[in-house]
């Protein structure tokens, strides 16, 4: 028996998913029996209702084991191999520092882009003052 390489949640949405392409491909060729997208869609549907069925995927194993060998051959890289093995390196406290210095750039970046903003709206209305003032010019001294 084939090794499962996927979990149960992605597995169901593998399922669900091929399940609906399959049946809106069957609603296309039954409209129209020449539909090529329509038996395409049959076809991957399938392929997707099976993937959920077994668990297994076997373009993620093929890109797994690929990536593995690359990874193999090059030792200096420890924290790749572990994330891929599924083995968390980083700490809670590293985990926090990062997330704080994500929350500071995000807030840093937001403030910055409002100051840019309002610079950019101050000189767009200075813009229409002076061309209103301009067409009014005009009209006086046109009456036409």
């Amino acid at each position: 028996m084939q090794e499962t390489n996927l979990s149960e949640k992605n597995a169901f949405c593998r399922f669900a998913m091929g399940t609906s392409m399959t049946a809106f491909g069957i609603a296309k060729v039954s409209r129209n029996p020449n539909c090529t997208a329509g038996r395409l869609m049959i076809a991957f549907g399938a392929m997707k209702m099976a993937e959920g069925i077994f668990k297994y995927c076997p373009t993620k194993a093929l890109l797994g084991s690929s990536m593995q060998g690359a990874m193999n051959n090059d030792n200096s890289n420890a924290s790749m191999q572990s994330m891929f093995s599924g083995q968390n390196s980083m700490s809670s406290e590293q985990i926090d520092k990062l997330m704080k210095d994500f929350s500071s750039a995000i807030s840093g970046n937001m403030s910055g882009s409002n100051a840019t903003a309002s610079k950019q709206s101050d000189s767009s209305t200075s813009n229409q003052n002076s061309s209103e003032s301009k067409n009014s010019t005009n009209k006086t001294q046109n009456p036409s």
